[in-house]
């Protein structure tokens, strides 16, 4: 089809279907579609790698005995769940190793390090007899500017000077806030009960918030029909957009309560996918813990 014809279609079936929501607002045109239960759990890195923008500078020890006790009210929590599925921050072209991993694991050769895909993941998929853990993480797709280094350089100098002094202090400040942001909760971890940090990491405003820093800086550096800035954040949503994709790749429609423990970086924007899909309910930490 046309893109041209494809957007009159869109255009008309949105209208059409808006139509008939507004004259009967109570009836949901997707009544009786089937919808699988979607728990999506944002976590900080119980072991960082050190791959973000902000490097923390404070350590959770997870194996301890007093974390540890810790950990078993949050698994208690997430089994009140009881997922068909879990799926986690694992490269999904490297499904095999993650198979041979949690295989060893059960047949007792792999002791649980401090990473979270093992201590949450490995050890709740054990505890409700599951066979296998999902990988469905993804590499981004960036977008190709066909610029050498050097022109690249040239380009975000020129668009520097052009923003003006002013609009690039205002960025390094807003930046410094939000790394200040990072920062206290970075401490805070180590000062509250891991499931008081694990609410604070998926509570909704926060969320919205620490989106906001994909959103300055860099992204301003657009002009006419070049969006060096705009283009230049593909990566992170290609990424988002392929994992989601990939959740749903491991869903049957109407039968599976899925359970995803992913970097609560990613949540704002599967948030909004999984809201707006029509193939999931979704299921909230804070709904479980109520």
């Amino acid at each position: 089809m046309r893109p041209l014809l494809l957007l009159f279609t869109l255009l008309f079936i949105s209208t059409s279907t808006l139509s008939q929501t507004t004259e009967s607002p109570s009836k949901s045109p997707f009544e009786g579609v089937e919808k699988s239960d979607l728990f999506l759990l944002g976590t900080f890195h119980f072991k960082d790698a050190g791959l973000d923008g902000y490097k923390p500078q404070y350590d959770v020890d997870i194996l301890s005995e007093e974390r540890q006790e810790e950990l078993q009210e949050v698994l208690e929590i997430i089994g009140k769940y009881k997922p068909t599925k879990i799926a986690v921050e694992w490269q999904k072209t490297r499904q095999a190793q993650l198979d041979s991993l949690y295989d060893a694991y059960l047949a007792g050769r792999f002791e649980l390090t401090a990473n979270e895909i093992y201590q949450i993941g490995f050890r709740m998929a054990k505890a409700l007899g599951h066979d296998k853990v999902y990988a469905i993480d993804a590499r981004p797709r960036s977008f190709d500017d066909g610029l050498t280094d050097e022109e690249y350089e040239e380009k975000v100098a020129y668009f520097t000077e052009k923003l003006g002094a002013p609009t690039v202090a205002r960025d390094e400040d807003l930046h410094n806030r939000f790394m200040a942001m990072y920062a206290a909760d970075d401490v805070r971890k180590t000062q509250v009960s891991l499931l008081d940090q694990l609410l604070g990491e998926n509570d909704p405003e926060g969320l919205r918030i620490s989106h906001g820093h994909y959103l300055i800086g860099d992204f301003r550096m657009n002009e006419g029909d070049e969006y060096l800035g705009a283009d230049g954040a593909i990566w992170w949503y290609t990424r988002n957009l392929r994992i989601f994709a990939n959740i749903l790749g491991i869903t049957n429609p109407g039968q599976d309560k899925v359970f995803v423990l992913i970097g609560s970086g990613h949540l704002p924007i599967l948030n909004f996918l999984a809201n707006s899909s029509p193939d999931y309910r979704m299921v909230t930490l804070q709904e479980l813990v109520k």
